[in-house]
């Protein structure tokens, strides 16, 4: 079993968002998402840990899985990934085609995920909405 689950797993639920290392898999909790490369898993983790450290100050919250609300990662994974695409390709678009290629290209633009300009990611995140579920 594949235990390489994606940190952007949200963002692929939805369908606007994909991944070409991802692989959709089934457990009892629902649906989560297995990364197929080592190697992008560990940039992905590195990015995502990153994106939390710097936004959750915002927020005015602490890194901690009980207090954060869900919501508020899922708005770290979304507009997180979106401001990242924004500063690599100048476009932020509403979707992102393919997240590895996307953090393949920021490691390469800035030398390597962890000297991405996080602090410019931000207003990305704090400003991005979620879309409301429908209703049955």
């Amino acid at each position: 079993m594949n235990d390489l689950i994606c940190p952007f797993g949200a963002t692929l639920a939805k369908d606007d968002f994909a991944c070409s290392r991802a692989e959709k898999i089934i457990r009892r909790g629902g649906a989560e998402f297995a990364c197929q490369d080592n190697a992008a898993h560990i940039r992905c983790c590195t990015l995502h840990e990153n994106l939390k450290a710097t936004a959750l100050p915002a927020f005015n919250l602490e890194d901690d899985l009980l207090a954060v609300p869900h919501g508020v990662l899922s708005r770290i994974q979304f507009g997180g990934l979106l401001g990242l695409q924004r500063l690599v390709t100048g476009n932020p678009g509403e979707k992102v085609d393919d997240i590895a290629t996307l953090v393949d290209d920021a490691a390469t633009r800035f030398i390597a995920i962890e000297q991405v300009p996080f602090d410019q990611l931000v207003d990305d995140i704090t400003h991005h909405t979620l879309a409301r579920r429908r209703r049955r």
